[in-house]
């Protein structure tokens, strides 16, 4: 797992570092030479190259990398932009430094005539909108197309949350410090950094007791799933019931069922309307099958078919007339299994805030933005606006694990802990890919049962992999979310 931090957080951890005894210039050093390495393996054109600073440390950094170019035979000019009356302690130093070079401070910035621009203008502090030249300078940036590197964070991108604070720099390439910030990760930030390199120069690990911590997770991660039990059999890798598909949908049970089938269970058992029962038995004959007509007596069978279960997912397309309704309530009065709310469950409970009270199990939760909108009465501007704070709420009043599903999907769970999604493609953008995810989510808590481990959080991890994976064999537009069943791996 990767340690993301806010803006606030970084700072800390830099002042913590220096206090340490690491000056800060070290440390400026240490970030011009990053840079400079990422510039040179990604094979950028620095025969021609315009530095833009601010008045802050960024900008610092970005003349020591104007030095580093220049002292490898690279032509290197500065465009000083701000007060020099506001300058930073380290860049005077810096600038009295580059003084010593063959360098050009340009007056008029064009940026059609240089090869690679090298941003440096505000670092992960900045909290106010850009304006004035600053504004004008970043307009001409992105219009010209020349290729652009962010030093940090790209200018006018918030390190909290993502926003764009009246404008940002759209670069090709942003080379960030030791960990990952928040808003590079969040709303607006994936497409303002381009291609995000996080690079080691030797900030002091973050520790802060009162902080659950936001985290990203990696390949490696998943690699610390226990491995399957040779000597094992379908009840030890666990039975899931999969309540899902009224009359008039069997797709979103196939699905969700299918792909919990594939994190590697035992045993699936699906609890769904008889009109269901002949295309499930013909499309996952691997599955038991419970079906129910319109009488209410049909739900009896739900309570020996939780007891027969180790976990439980719930709502993909059950519906929410009058009968889904008594289902969903009739399940949270017999349930203490782990759980998956997914779908047609979260609507019903948004129309029925009373029922969380009923919720006495760990519980998941999965909803969409337009779900989480009628969850939480916010609208779904607000919660894009800041999904690490909605899902956290959320979860924390209700004790659940909130899986927020958007381009950037986050999971929090009830302590705070948070984990922003990194996988993924827009091939998951397709109807059904939520029933896979559900399924997928329930699949691994049944499978891994009794781990210290955010099972959530992987399965949306996994879940974005199959959709890559997918997108590379089909290609974005023509994947499907049948077609995500042969990468769950």
């Amino acid at each position: 797992m990767i340690r993301v931090l806010t803006s606030g957080a970084m700072s800390a951890a830099d002042k913590n570092t220096i206090a340490g005894g690491i000056p800060s210039l070290v440390l400026m050093e240490r970030a011009a030479l990053s840079v400079l390495k990422v510039i040179r393996e990604c094979e950028l054109d620095t025969s021609n190259v315009c530095v833009l600073c601010g008045t802050g440390n960024n900008a610092a950094d970005g003349v020591a990398i104007a030095r580093l170019l220049i002292e490898e035979g690279d032509n290197a000019d500065l465009y000083l932009l701000g007060d020099e009356a506001r300058y930073s302690p380290e860049m005077k130093q810096q600038l009295e430094i580059i003084a010593n070079y063959d360098v050009f401070t340009v007056k008029r910035f064009n940026p059609e005539e240089y090869t690679l621009i090298i941003d440096a203008l505000f670092g992960t502090g900045l909290k106010r909108e850009i304006s004035g030249d600053y504004e004008k300078t970043i307009e001409k940036v992105n219009q010209s197309g020349t290729p652009v590197v962010s030093v940090d964070i790209p200018s006018g991108l918030s390190g909290d949350t993502g926003e764009i604070l009246g404008t940002a720099v759209f670069a090709d390439i942003t080379v960030t410090f030791q960990y990952p910030k928040q808003g590079q990760l969040i709303v607006n930030g994936p497409a303002v950094c381009g291609d995000l390199f996080v690079e080691n120069i030797g900030i002091f690990p973050y520790a802060d007791p009162d902080d659950s911590g936001c985290f990203i997770l990696t390949e490696e991660d998943l690699e610390t799933l226990p491995a399957r039990d040779e000597a094992g059999n379908k009840g030890t890798f666990g039975k899931l019931l999969v309540i899902a598909g009224n009359s008039e949908i069997c797709g979103a049970a196939y699905l969700s069922a299918a792909a919990a089938l594939s994190t590697g269970i035992g045993m699936v058992k699906i609890f769904s309307s008889r009109e269901n029962r002949t295309a499930l038995s013909v499309r996952i004959p691997e599955a038991l099958i419970t079906s129910y007509g319109e009488n209410t007596s049909d739900l009896e069978k739900l309570e020996s078919d939780l007891e027969w279960a180790d976990a439980v997912l719930i709502g993909p397309g059950i519906g929410t007339d009058d009968f889904s309704k008594e289902l969903l309530k009739r399940f949270l009065k017999l349930n203490s299994k782990p759980a998956v709310l997914d779908a047609d469950a979260l609507n019903i409970m948004a129309a029925s805030p009373d029922l969380w009270e009923s919720i006495k199990f760990d519980c998941t939760i999965t909803p969409h933005i337009g779900e989480m909108s009628r969850l939480t009465g916010l609208s779904p501007e607000q919660i894009k606006a800041d999904p690490l704070k909605a899902a956290g709420s959320v979860s924390a009043e209700h004790k659940v694990v909130c899986i927020l599903k958007d381009h950037v999907t986050v999971t929090v769970y009830p302590s705070g802990l948070a984990f922003i999604n990194t996988s993924g493609c827009s091939a998951l953008a397709s109807a059904g890919s939520g029933d896979v995810l559900a399924g997928m989510t329930a699949g691994m808590i049944t499978r891994y049962r009794g781990t210290n481990l955010p099972l959530a959080a992987m399965a949306v991890y996994r879940h974005g992999i199959a959709g890559e994976q997918a997108a590379e064999e089909y290609g974005s537009e023509a994947a499907t979310s049948a077609d995500l069943l042969d990468y769950i791996n």
